[in-house]
């Protein structure tokens, strides 16, 4: 329904007034013979019968000893003109609003199948999505989440896209039956995780969410946005809940267990004290930092993620007397407990194999794990 249509509709809901005038003409009564018998004044009968004023409590009541209709009739009539009349203001609010909404990538949020509500235009569907009231409570909204940004630069990015993702993780991990976040028991946790590393793409994700979820972690899948360059985030729902959301963007397992492990870091070495969405973490770091301050939190959380998923002694124990081959890495893999791609990627990383060596032991990603 397009504005016009929903303007003429809102503009067709009488006032309650309409309706007074209408009971005083079946019982043959003028506005004086109704003030006498309300102890109201002539003009504030008037002013009811004329649109001008509103019925309040104090008159439903006597309108419902003259007329015999309860109270809440009439309070009813009101509050509907009330709401019409509120309706009219929005829309020619939303009217200028366009402008903003045309900002969001509307058309592939619901190719991903967003969580979009229902609205009567573009605008109102992301007020509506995002729980706002105007484009600025938005700003207002999206300012006050503490967002720090890490995007590659290889990719245009668009602070409404990025937004969009972020608020669709929001709200589908308020879908999570979560404990509370136990800090000991997701640490407790992190040689369970370790080892799903070892597991088939496609099988990993009710394992995954579930051991996060008994810590007060939620743990989501949503596709990457066009205009986002992101690979993860991690937050803070409440003081006892955390999400971390995973777009899935790369194409090994690899690069999915470490943004995975980056973002756990996070959650346990940065409690609170801002949010992250963060880019491909592969990348040269200083290529993405914004601030000093967000270049320890990032270099803290990739070292996490790298110790957590081998550590450090065996990496160089590895390095100083390790063969390099398909078979030996197979083998160290098979030792540490550990998928032989997680190997590979590090080895990478720290340049004792060039990005073309060993790949054939690294899980691809065709699209997000499934749950079975």
């Amino acid at each position: 329904m397009d504005r016009e249509q929903q303007l003429i509709e809102l503009e067709a809901v009488p006032h309650p007034g309409e309706t007074v005038m209408e009971y005083l003409e079946f019982l043959g009564w003028s506005q004086r013979d109704l003030a006498r018998r309300t102890d109201l004044t002539p003009k504030t009968i008037s002013e009811i019968c004329n649109g001008k004023a509103p019925i309040t409590p104090i008159t439903a009541l006597a309108l419902e000893r003259a007329f015999q209709r309860p109270a809440h009739f009439w309070l009813n009539l009101q509050r509907l003109f009330d709401e019409a009349g509120a309706r009219r203001f929005e829309l020619s609010r939303l009217a200028g609003w366009d402008d903003w909404a045309r900002g969001f990538p509307l058309r592939e949020m619901r190719r991903r199948n967003f969580s979009l509500p229902s609205g009567r235009s573009d605008t109102d569907v992301l007020l509506n999505f995002f729980g706002v009231s105007s484009p600025d409570s938005w700003r207002s909204v999206w300012k006050a989440t503490g967002a720090a940004y890490r995007q590659t630069r290889k990719f245009k990015t668009k602070e409404q896209a990025v937004a969009a993702w972020v608020r669709e993780i929001e709200l589908t991990a308020r879908e999570f039956d979560l404990a509370d976040f136990d800090e000991q028991r997701l640490r407790a946790s992190l040689p369970d995780l370790r080892k799903l590393t070892r597991r088939r793409i496609p099988e990993i994700m009710d394992p995954v969410q579930e051991i996060c979820a008994r810590s007060g972690v939620a743990v989501v899948w949503v596709e990457e946005l066009p205009n986002t360059g992101i690979s993860g985030c991690a937050r803070w729902l409440s003081d006892t809940k955390a999400v971390i959301g995973l777009t899935l963007r790369y194409k090994t397992d690899d690069q999915m267990w470490f943004t995975f492990f980056h973002e756990v870091g996070h959650i346990l070495l940065h409690r609170k004290k801002r949010s992250f969405v963060i880019d491909n973490a592969a990348e040269d770091l200083a290529d993405r930092v914004i601030d000093p301050e967000m270049q320890q939190y990032e270099t803290e959380a990739s070292q996490f993620a790298a110790d957590a998923l081998i550590s450090p002694r065996a990496l160089a124990d590895l390095i100083q007397h390790g063969t390099f081959t398909n078979e030996a890495i197979h083998d160290f893999a098979e030792k540490e407990g550990i998928g032989p791609g997680i190997v590979v990627g590090r080895l990478q990383k720290e340049g004792i194999l060039k990005p073309y060596q060993g790949n054939a032991l690294k899980q691809k990603i065709g699209s997000r794990p499934t749950e079975n």
